[in-house]
């Protein structure tokens, strides 16, 4: 690739900066150290050695973090294609390194849930391929525009389904780790997105009235904590809060829509019973109606076959040529001819 774009590698390491600056958030958490973080407009946050690389509710990059002191090595012999860039500490050889996506996937409260869990399938399996960090989130990783980090920058970007080539999704340590729980980041964010939207919707419905924003925020944010700490590896606060905060103004905003539809489908489920109740009565009188009219239109066809059966049969026709010249059943014939019998 770096052949046909005839590049040189400090044109591809400001091209790669570039998109890695504009895709940022406009106010990131950033950081000195991974023990505590800030907020400040990416301007003076691309001056931290730690900076939140993904928006809170776009995925541009997929990220892993290996633990290891020869973490180059294991990205080597991981035949997993050439990563976006690579950030790598100088002191103790732990890196990221993170894939950028063509097409960013949203993970925003009404987003779809496809293509969330495929990047979780793909995530999990990344790092379980790479032995990755399980408790990295991505909301404060490596900054890569950062000297603070050894950093390789390379002009590659894949859609989902190339990420997906280089790994066996069917790999019960892959799949289902994604699909299921807390060792993938991506899994975690997305189970607990997916309850906790699901509860916000009870909570509208039982609502007596509309709260304040904050207060809502916080019953969201309590509901995903409590998500959160089922996980055996749970997920960073801040992570955590912006799902909670994704939910709730999602559900704030649409909060009169949210009440009107349900209001509406009472409505209309209480029309539908009424119809449903009559019909089912009117369907009961017209079947009795139906079922005398069928006995008598039955009763006088029988008679007046009755007397011509009993005519055809004294000439010795057999039931058969009884029946094709009547154009009923045979069976209907020795049905008649025993009933006259007894």
């Amino acid at each position: 690739m770096l052949n046909s774009l005839r590049l040189s590698y400090n044109d591809i390491s400001v091209k790669v900066k570039a998109d890695i600056y504009n895709a940022l958030p406009n106010k990131p958490y950033c950081s000195n150290s991974k023990r505590y973080t800030i907020i400040r407009s990416k301007y003076y946050a691309q001056d931290k050695p730690y900076i939140q690389i993904n928006n809170p509710n776009l995925k541009r990059y997929l990220i892993v973090d290996i633990d290891e002191s020869d973490a180059y090595s294991t990205l080597l012999d991981s035949r997993l294609p050439q990563p976006t860039y690579i950030s790598i500490n100088r002191v103790n050889g732990h890196l990221q390194c993170a894939w950028k996506l063509r097409d960013a996937v949203s993970t925003s409260y009404n987003s779809r849930v496809s293509p969330m869990k495929f990047l979780a399938a793909i995530d999990a399996a990344y790092n379980y391929r790479l032995n990755g960090d399980t408790s990295f989130g991505d909301c404060l990783a490596k900054n890569p525009l950062h000297e603070h980090w050894y950093n390789e920058y390379y002009d590659t970007e894949y859609t989902l389904h190339e990420l997906a080539d280089y790994v066996d999704l069917s790999e019960k340590d892959a799949s289902n780790i994604a699909a299921n729980d807390d060792v993938s980041g991506l899994g975690r964010n997305n189970t607990v997105f997916d309850i906790a939207r699901k509860k916000a919707y009870e909570m509208v419905r039982k609502a007596v009235s509309k709260p304040l924003f904050q207060s809502w925020q916080s019953d969201i944010l309590a509901s995903c904590e409590s998500l959160n700490k089922q996980f055996s590896i749970p997920m960073q606060h801040n992570e955590v809060k912006n799902i909670a905060r994704s939910i709730a103004r999602y559900t704030f905003k649409m909060w009169a829509q949210f009440v009107h539809n349900m209001d509406n489908f009472r409505a209309v489920q209480a029309v539908r019973g009424a119809i449903g109740g009559k019909r089912g009565s009117n369907k009961a009188l017209s079947g009795a109606k139906g079922g005398a009219k069928s006995k008598r239109r039955g009763s006088i066809k029988k008679e007046c076959l009755l007397s011509k059966v009993l005519a055809m049969k004294s000439q010795y026709y057999n039931h058969r040529a009884i029946a094709e010249d009547l154009n009923i059943s045979a069976s209907t014939v020795s049905l008649w001819l025993k009933a006259a019998r007894s």
